[in-house]
């Protein structure tokens, strides 16, 4: 029992370090947020929208831009006290439990804000502009993880 705890503890850790290196989420740098909404304004640019729906996508990242700045920092935080807590020579399994438990609910936190922003946005859409606004999302993705070197899985090359 102890070693599948441990063994959980640590893929746990392991995903959540690769979650919070991954330039999608890069919006946890100071100034990324500004720089997510720089890439996502020339991305409407490109797709030709309507001017009502470009303000209007563009007004749905300053309602969750702090959010998920917020939701990002809860979650770098939750997992280094995690991280620290694990390090212990004897860590405290109720502390470990609760630790885990914080650290998954501030991710499940952030999830849903990121879902959420993105079926707003895609709501706005058409599905042809749809298709072509999480085509461009995902060649930029691919672009800052190629930037700083991660594969597709988001692991450290």
């Amino acid at each position: 029992m102890k070693g599948k705890c441990n063994f959980k503890l640590g893929a746990l850790c392991a995903i959540l370090s690769a979650m919070l290196l991954i330039p999608a989420l890069g919006q946890a740098k100071e100034g990324e947020g500004a720089h997510y909404k720089e890439q996502l304004g020339k991305i409407i640019k490109e797709l030709k929208l309507a001017p009502e729906k470009e303000k209007a996508i563009l007004a749905l990242e300053d309602k969750y831009g702090k959010e998920v700045e917020e939701n990002i920092a809860g979650v770098k935080k939750a997992y280094e006290e995690l991280q620290a807590a694990v390090a212990a020579p004897k860590p405290d399994e109720a502390k470990l439990k609760g630790l885990v438990s914080a650290l998954t609910a501030g991710e499940d936190k952030m999830f849903a804000s990121f879902k959420n922003r993105r079926d707003e946005e895609l709501s706005l859409m058409t599905p042809a502009e749809q298709a072509k606004f999480l085509v461009a999302l995902g060649q930029w993705r691919q672009q800052m993880m190629a930037t700083h070197k991660y594969n597709e899985a988001g692991e450290k090359k």
